[in-house]
Protein backbone atom coordinates (compact mmCIF):
# COMPACT_ATOMS: atom_id res chain seq x y z
CA UNK A 1 0.00 0.00 0.00
CA UNK A 2 1.64 3.08 -0.96
CA UNK A 3 1.29 6.60 1.33
CA UNK A 4 -1.73 8.74 1.12
CA UNK A 5 1.42 11.52 0.95
CA UNK A 6 3.03 10.01 -2.10
CA UNK A 7 2.14 13.76 -4.19
CA UNK A 8 3.51 15.92 -1.74
CA UNK A 9 6.92 14.30 -1.60
CA UNK A 10 9.58 16.88 -0.99
CA UNK A 11 12.66 15.47 0.73
CA UNK A 12 15.53 13.16 0.32
CA UNK A 13 17.14 11.65 3.23
CA UNK A 14 20.03 8.98 3.31
CA UNK A 15 20.82 7.46 6.28
CA UNK A 16 24.32 5.45 7.08
CA UNK A 17 23.60 2.68 9.71
CA UNK A 18 26.29 -0.38 11.31
CA UNK A 19 25.53 -3.36 9.12
CA UNK A 20 27.07 -7.07 10.17
CA UNK A 21 30.82 -7.45 10.38
CA UNK A 22 33.58 -5.87 10.16
CA UNK A 23 36.49 -5.21 7.76
CA UNK A 24 39.64 -4.31 8.31
CA UNK A 25 41.32 -1.39 6.25
CA UNK A 26 44.03 -2.83 3.90
CA UNK A 27 46.15 0.52 4.66
CA UNK A 28 46.14 1.47 8.11
CA UNK A 29 45.20 -2.45 9.74
CA UNK A 30 42.08 -0.47 11.73
CA UNK A 31 39.04 -2.97 11.89
CA UNK A 32 35.88 -0.96 10.72
CA UNK A 33 31.96 -1.21 11.29
CA UNK A 34 30.47 -2.63 8.16
CA UNK A 35 27.62 -0.08 7.06
CA UNK A 36 24.60 0.16 4.81
CA UNK A 37 23.25 2.92 3.31
CA UNK A 38 18.82 3.40 3.36
CA UNK A 39 17.64 5.81 1.63
CA UNK A 40 13.75 7.65 1.92
CA UNK A 41 11.63 9.71 -0.03
CA UNK A 42 9.98 11.80 2.77
CA UNK A 43 7.10 14.57 3.32
CA UNK A 44 8.44 17.21 5.41
CA UNK A 45 7.50 19.99 6.59
CA UNK A 46 10.52 22.83 7.64
CA UNK A 47 10.03 25.42 10.87
CA UNK A 48 11.99 28.31 11.31
CA UNK A 49 15.40 28.79 12.36
CA UNK A 50 16.01 29.14 15.88
CA UNK A 51 19.28 30.51 17.70
CA UNK A 52 20.60 29.26 20.95
CA UNK A 53 23.33 31.65 22.39
CA UNK A 54 25.56 30.17 24.84
CA UNK A 55 28.82 31.35 25.91
CA UNK A 56 31.52 31.27 23.31
CA UNK A 57 28.71 29.31 20.98
CA UNK A 58 25.88 30.77 19.12
CA UNK A 59 24.06 27.39 17.29
CA UNK A 60 21.41 27.96 14.75
CA UNK A 61 19.13 25.38 14.49
CA UNK A 62 16.25 24.25 11.94
CA UNK A 63 13.40 21.50 12.10
CA UNK A 64 11.81 19.21 9.81
CA UNK A 65 8.98 17.07 10.88
CA UNK A 66 6.82 14.74 8.99
CA UNK A 67 6.26 11.30 7.28
CA UNK A 68 8.15 8.69 5.38
CA UNK A 69 6.11 7.86 1.92
CA UNK A 70 8.23 5.59 0.41
CA UNK A 71 9.38 2.98 2.11
CA UNK A 72 6.88 3.81 5.02
CA UNK A 73 8.69 1.90 7.67
CA UNK A 74 11.82 2.92 8.92
CA UNK A 75 14.61 0.65 9.62
CA UNK A 76 14.88 -0.62 13.35
CA UNK A 77 18.87 0.40 12.89
CA UNK A 78 17.81 4.18 12.58
CA UNK A 79 17.19 5.59 15.84
CA UNK A 80 16.83 8.77 17.93
CA UNK A 81 20.73 10.33 17.13
CA UNK A 82 21.38 8.91 13.52
CA UNK A 83 23.02 11.19 11.36
CA UNK A 84 21.91 11.71 7.80
CA UNK A 85 21.97 13.52 4.60
CA UNK A 86 18.54 15.48 3.86
CA UNK A 87 17.79 17.21 0.89
CA UNK A 88 14.67 19.23 1.26
CA UNK A 89 13.00 20.92 -2.17
CA UNK A 90 15.70 21.95 -3.70
CA UNK A 91 17.93 23.09 -1.23
CA UNK A 92 21.80 21.53 -0.97
CA UNK A 93 21.90 18.48 0.90
CA UNK A 94 22.72 19.14 4.37
CA UNK A 95 23.99 17.02 7.46
CA UNK A 96 21.42 16.18 10.02
CA UNK A 97 20.58 14.59 13.11
CA UNK A 98 17.03 12.63 14.00
CA UNK A 99 15.20 14.20 16.75
CA UNK A 100 12.64 11.60 17.25
CA UNK A 101 10.73 8.82 15.13
CA UNK A 102 7.38 6.82 14.93
CA UNK A 103 6.24 9.30 18.16
CA UNK A 104 3.78 8.33 20.88
CA UNK A 105 1.33 6.06 18.17
CA UNK A 106 4.15 3.81 17.45
CA UNK A 107 3.53 1.00 14.73
CA UNK A 108 1.93 -1.51 16.48
CA UNK A 109 -1.94 -1.78 17.82
CA UNK A 110 -5.13 -0.46 15.78
CA UNK A 111 -4.02 3.67 15.87
CA UNK A 112 -0.15 2.77 15.42
CA UNK A 113 -0.45 0.37 12.61
CA UNK A 114 -3.16 2.36 10.78
CA UNK A 115 -1.52 5.06 10.70
CA UNK A 116 2.22 3.37 9.66
CA UNK A 117 0.28 2.04 6.63
CA UNK A 118 -1.79 5.19 5.63
CA UNK A 119 0.95 7.86 5.57
CA UNK A 120 4.65 6.21 6.76
CA UNK A 121 6.53 6.48 9.52
CA UNK A 122 6.70 9.69 11.64
CA UNK A 123 10.08 11.22 11.51
CA UNK A 124 11.67 14.82 12.83
CA UNK A 125 15.21 15.42 11.96
CA UNK A 126 17.00 18.72 13.00
CA UNK A 127 19.95 20.66 11.26
CA UNK A 128 22.62 22.58 13.82
CA UNK A 129 25.04 24.62 12.30
CA UNK A 130 27.29 27.83 13.88
CA UNK A 131 27.67 31.32 12.86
Amino acid sequence: MASALTALKNATVVFTVADAGTTVDPDTGNVLANTATLSYDLYLRKSGNSERSQPGVDVISCTYEGYCIAPQALDSRIRQGTTATLTFSADTPEACVVDDLRFSYGTTGLLGSTLQQVLGDKIRLSRYWQQ
